[in-house]
């Protein structure tokens, strides 16, 4: 029998692996400013990913009009990450498995994460910029938050495995079209009730080093 039962993991960044809510609320908390009213519009469908994302990038920019990809670079440098990222990674890779991340996160973030720890890829959103670097103020959409799970399939597809090889670690809501493509799905430190409920595993600590065990046990 095949011990390792999966091939890849998916791994939603904000609040997984990165410890802070959202890399986008990083930003609005260096510049002090709120987007409650972008939410709210998003969540009842009234507009639209790319809209939620200029409505976000139009607030830095009235704090910074001259706001440039490398000064973003440097407001995103401080962010906290979970515990235990390295070693996690670099076990799955000894078991063969390939590790990506999904998120809604920024991209700036998310390559940065991929690159430092050994991730095989990665699809997240990001901002757009002129030739000199400026933002523009539009968004670059990957990764649509309310339907995750398309991502995802491209990473499966372009890797050439099944979600039935797959599991996803993810903290809400958003996570659950992830959660319903693979075999296994792990609740990290959940931030609502619906994630745990969709969840094959709940998993609360400090290190992300606590789903291995969920990963690599071949009970399931």
């Amino acid at each position: 029998m095949d011990q390792r039962r999966f091939d890849l993991v998916a791994f939603d960044m904000d609040g997984v692996l990165v410890n802070y809510t959202s890399c986008w609320t990083w930003v609005h908390d260096h510049f002090q400013v709120q987007n409650e009213a972008a939410i709210q519009a998003f969540i009842d469908g009234r507009i639209d990913d790319l809209e939620f994302m200029r409505r976000d990038i139009s607030l830095w920019r009235r704090k910074r009009p001259q706001l440039c990809r490398e000064e973003l670079e440097l407001i995103l440098a401080p962010l906290p990450m979970n515990e235990g990222i390295e070693e996690t990674i670099s076990i799955l890779r000894k078991n063969g498995i390939r590790t990506v991340i999904v998120s809604g996160g920024l991209d700036i973030v998310a390559e940065k994460i991929a690159s430092r720890y050994g991730f095989d890829d990665w699809l997240a959103n990001g901002v757009e910029c002129d030739e000199n670097g400026k933002l523009t103020g539009e968004g670059l959409l990957r990764v649509e938050l309310k339907n995750k799970r398309s991502a995802l399939d491209q990473l499966l597809a372009k890797y050439g495995i099944k979600g039935d090889r797959a599991v996803c670690v993810g903290d809400s809501f958003v996570d659950i079209p992830m959660f319903e493509a693979c075999a296994v799905s792990i609740a990290f430190n959940p931030t609502d009730s619906l994630v745990v409920k969709k969840a094959t595993h709940v998993v609360r600590d400090r290190s992300i080093k606590a789903v291995l065990p969920y990963i690599l046990n071949t009970e399931g």
